[in-house]
């Protein structure tokens, strides 16, 4: 789809839960997902998926969206919410490997 020139004004995952998968998905709804944005995640209470979204919010700009999902659905053990929402930088940024930050 990203290499189609496909853009979208929002995204829903609701994928897999390992890191890396999580990952990918992000990475590329970062391409399709035009700046200004919006990324809603499912299941960010889960350490790898909220692991996978620490990445884009401190490497790459992705802000949340404090109280969107307030009404949405919690963890049944620890009360978190089980949806994040996340706004895409405007514009894209296009960080260089000597500005990589720690993520967790």
């Amino acid at each position: 789809m990203a290499d189609a020139g496909f853009s979208a004004d929002a995204a829903f995952v609701d994928g897999s839960h390992h890191f890396h998968n999580v990952f990918v998905d992000l990475h590329f709804l970062g391409e399709i997902v035009r700046p200004g944005g919006i990324v809603l995640l499912d299941d960010v209470w889960w350490p790898s998926v909220g692991a996978a979204v620490a990445y884009f919010e401190t490497n790459l700009g992705w802000r949340p969206i404090p109280g969107a999902l307030a009404d949405g659905t919690a963890a049944p053990a620890s009360g978190r919410p089980r949806i994040g929402a996340y706004r895409l930088p405007d514009p894209r940024p296009t960080p260089d490997f000597k500005e990589f930050r720690p993520f967790c």
